[in-house]
C-alpha cells in the first residue's frame, strides 16, 4: 500500500477504466476494502472544500467492501461493477441512509423506500459510499441550493462556480475523483448539465429504461435516472451491465456518420467559447468524413410552455396541495417559484400538455430516421460564478437558461449523452478553459447508439481530462 498521503492524492481510477479497475480487483492487486478506503480518504480530504457529498458513511462502506472481498475469495462474480464504489443522488432512497431531497422540509416519505435502481446496483456488487448534494427536490439546473449548500465546481479554485444541477454533487464527486461513478436523475437536463459543466460524461436514458421507484417523483412523466462517469467507455460499461445487455451494435465510425447540427433555439445566446467549440468540433467531424446538416427543430421552443404545466402540476401532486401550500414558503426561492406555477394549471391544461409530449415524440421521430443523431451544445454557457447569479439580475436570468438545450430532449421522449469538447476552443488552455459539453441526441430506446457515437468521438479525440483537485488541499 502507498503512504497515507499518496492514498489521498492518487486516485485509483487515474489512467484506467472501471473495467480495468474491476480486473485489478479480480487479480487481487487491490482489495475492495483497500479501494473503498482510498475513496473514503479522498472524500474526507476534499469534501469539506467541494461539498459534493451530503451524507457519507465510511463504516457502512467498509463493512460492505469486506463482504465483497469475501465473495471474491469464494470465486463469486457479480459482474463488471462488482467492488466498484458509487455515489447516489440524494433524491434516491438508500436503506440506512437519510434522504433529504436537498431540503429542510421532511419529505422522505414521498421518496419512499429503497427502489429497484439502488437494489440492482447493490446486487451487482457496487459499494455505496454515500449520498450526493442535489438542488432542492431536483428542481433546478444551476446546482445552487440555498438550504443545503451548493457544491463547488472543481475547475476553479479561486471562484465558486455553479456545478450545474440538479445532480450537482454527483457530477462534482465524479469530476473530482471522489468516486468512480455516480447516479443522477434527469427531468430536464439534470444529468447532462452538471456533467457538461464539470467536464465529464452523463447519460440521459430513455424514459422507463431505468426504474424510478424509490426516487423523489418530481415529474413521473419526465423523470429519468442516469449514470455520470469519467469517460464514455465507463458509461457504456455501467449502462450495459445494469441492463444485463451486450448489444450487437458494431463500433461506429465517424466517417459516414450522418449528424443533424441543431440551430435555433439551440444556438441562441451561446457563450463565445461554447459557439467556437461547437463549430470547430463540427468542422473536425466533417474533415473526418461525417455528413453534417444544419437542422431547425422549432418544436423545441414548446419546452417553455410544457415544463411548467407538467412539472409544476406533478410536484404539487407528489406533496398533496395542502401540504405543498404549508411548505412552499420554506423552499429555496427558485424552487418554490417554479413549483408554484403548477397551482395555476387546470386539469385540462395538464392533460393537454402530457398529450402534446406524446405528439412531439412522434413528430420528432423523423429526425432519428434521417440522422444517426442530432447534436448541440449541452449548455449555452460555461460555469457561471455563483455570486454573479445571485447578485446580478442579468446573470441570474442567464443562469436559468442552463437547461435551455437539454429540456427539449425530455419532451421529445429521446435519450442523450454529453461529451466534453472545450479543447476545441480557439485559445484552449487546460488550466483556464472551463468545460463545454456536446449533446448527442438519439431517439427512444437508442441509448446504446448514443453511447456508441460518443465513444467514437472519445476514441478519436481522447477521454475527458479531469481537473487538478490537489490544489484544494
Amino acid at each position: 500500500m502507498n503512504s497515507s498521503k499518496d492514498t489521498v492524492l492518487n486516485d485509483p481510477l487515474t489512467g484506467k477504466s472501471i473495467e480495468q479497475l474491476g480486473l485489478d480487483l479480480r487479480k487481487g492487486s487491490i482489495t475492495c476494502k483497500e479501494l473503498t478506503s482510498i475513496y473514503c480518504n479522498r472524500i474526507k480530504a476534499f469534501n469539506s472544500k467541494l461539498h459534493s457529498f451530503i451524507y457519507f458513511d465510511e463504516s457502512k462502506a467498509m463493512l460492505w467492501a469486506d463482504g465483497i472481498d469475501k465473495l471474491f475469495e469464494s470465486k463469486v462474480d457479480l459482474g463488471p461493477l462488482m467492488g466498484i464504489p458509487v455515489a447516489i443522488k440524494d433524491i434516491c432512497s438508500v436503506n440506512g441512509m437519510p434522504t433529504t431531497n436537498g431540503s429542510d422540509i421532511i419529505t422522505d416519505d414521498i421518496t419512499g423506500r429503497e427502489g429497484t435502481l439502488v437494489k440492482k446496483l447493490k446486487s451487482l456488487g457496487c459499494v455505496i459510499l454515500g449520498k450526493t448534494h442535489t438542488v432542492e427536490f431536483a428542481l433546478g439546473a444551476t446546482g445552487i441550493n440555498e438550504r443545503k449548500g451548493t457544491p463547488k465546481n472543481p475547475w476553479d479554485i479561486e471562484s465558486h462556480r455553479i456545478p450545474g444541477g440538479s445532480s450537482s454533487g454527483s457530477a462534482v464527486a465524479v469530476a473530482s475523483g471522489l468516486v468512480p461513478f455516480a447516479i443522477g436523475t434527469d427531468t430536464g437536463g439534470s444529468v447532462r448539465i452538471p456533467a457538461s459543466l464539470n467536464g465529464i460524461v452523463g447519460l440521459k436514458t430513455t424514459k422507463n429504461k431505468w426504474p424510478t421507484d424509490g426516487i423523489f417523483p418530481l415529474s413521473p412523466t419526465l423523470d429519468t435516472p442516469g449514470p455520470i462517469g469519467r469517460s464514455v467507455k465507463d458509461i457504456k460499461l455501467i449502462f450495459n451491465t445494469y441492463n444485463n445487455s451486450n448489444p450487437l451494435i458494431a463500433p461506429l465510425k465517424i466517417e459516414g456518420m450522418r449528424l443533424g447540427k441543431l440551430q435555433e433555439p439551440f444556438t441562441s445566446n451561446l457563450d463565445l467559447q461554447v459557439a467556437e467549440a461547437y463549430d470547430n468540433f463540427c468542422i473536425k467531424l466533417k474533415d473526418l468524413g461525417a455528413t453534417i446538416e444544419n437542422v431547425t427543430v422549432s418544436e423545441a421552443n414548446e419546452k417553455a410552455v410544457l415544463f411548467p404545466k407538467i412539472v409544476g402540476s406533478e410536484i404539487i401532486s407528489a406533496f398533496g396541495k395542502e401540504r405543498f401550500l404549508d411548505n412552499v414558503d420554506k423552499m429555496d426561492s427558485v424552487t418554490g417559484h417554479r413549483a408554484k406555477l403548477g397551482l395555476n394549471v387546470s386539469s385540462i391544461e395538464y392533460i393537454n400538455a402530457k398529450n402534446r409530449v406524446l405528439e412531439l415524440e412522434k413528430i420528432t421521430k423523423i429526425y432519428f430516421t434521417k440522422f444517426d443523431a442530432l447534436i448541440s451544445p449541452t449548455t449555452i454557457m460555461q460555469a457561471l460564478k455563483v455570486n454573479d447569479t445571485e447578485n446580478t439580475e442579468k446573470m441570474h436570468d442567464r443562469s436559468l437558461l442552463a437547461s435551455a438545450n437539454t429540456q427539449p430532449v425530455n419532451i421529445f421522449g429521446a435519450c442523450a449523452i454529453t461529451y466534453p469538447i472545450q479543447s476545441f476552443c480557439n485559445n484552449y488552455d487546460f488550466e483556464k478553459t472551463l468545460p463545454i459539453g456536446l449533446q448527442i441526441i438519439c431517439g427512444r430506446d437508442q441509448d446504446e447508439k448514443a453511447v456508441e457515437i460518443a465513444l467514437s468521438f472519445e476514441k478519436m479525440f481522447g477521454e475527458p481530462i479531469l481537473p487538478n483537485v490537489k490544489k484544494f488541499l
